[in-house]
C-alpha cells in the first residue's frame, strides 16, 4: 500500500490539515480552500483533484489567513494587572460572541500558544508604552 502524502505536502506548503487558506491561480480567481487526509477540498466539501495539481506544479499560489480561534480552544493574550497597567500573557477560553475577544483578534492579540504571546509582549507593551513581565 502506497503511503498518503498529504501529511508532507501541507508542510512544504506551510498550513496544517483542516485549516482554511486562500489559493490564487494564474487567471486571478481565489478560491478557500482546506487539507484533509483526503485530499484538496474547495469551500469546505468540493475536492478538486485539478486544483491540488495547478498548486504542485507552481500554478496556483497558497496564501496563509489570519488565523481565527475556534470556540472553545484555549488562546493567549495580554492582560495588563494592576493600577501600572504592567502587562503579563494570560490564557483563556475562546468564546467568538464576547465582544472583548473580537476585538483582541482585531488587535492582532490572540495567540495558539503560549511561546507566541510572550514573544509578541515586549513589542506590544512598547507600543503601549506600558511595562510587562513574562
Amino acid at each position: 500500500m502506497a503511503k498518503n502524502l498529504i501529511p508532507e505536502i501541507i508542510k512544504i506548503l506551510g498550513v496544517e490539515l483542516f485549516e482554511e487558506f486562500k489559493v490564487v491561480s494564474k487567471d486571478g480567481s481565489e478560491q478557500i480552500c482546506n487539507f484533509t487526509m483526503r485530499g484538496l477540498f474547495v469551500n469546505g466539501n468540493n475536492y478538486d483533484k485539478k486544483l491540488l495539481v495547478e498548486i504542485l506544479c507552481g500554478d496556483a499560489e497558497v496564501v496563509k489567513l489570519p488565523w481565527k480561534p475556534r470556540e472553545g480552544q484555549t488562546v493567549h493574550s495580554f492582560y495588563a494587572r494592576g493600577i501600572s497597567s504592567v502587562l503579563e500573557v494570560i490564557s483563556f477560553v475562546w468564546v467568538g460572541s464576547v465582544v472583548s475577544h473580537q476585538a483582541l483578534v482585531k488587535a492582532g492579540w490572540v495567540y495558539k500558544t503560549k511561546k507566541e504571546a510572550e514573544a509578541a509582549l515586549p513589542a506590544v507593551a512598547k507600543e503601549m508604552g506600558v511595562k510587562y513581565e513574562l
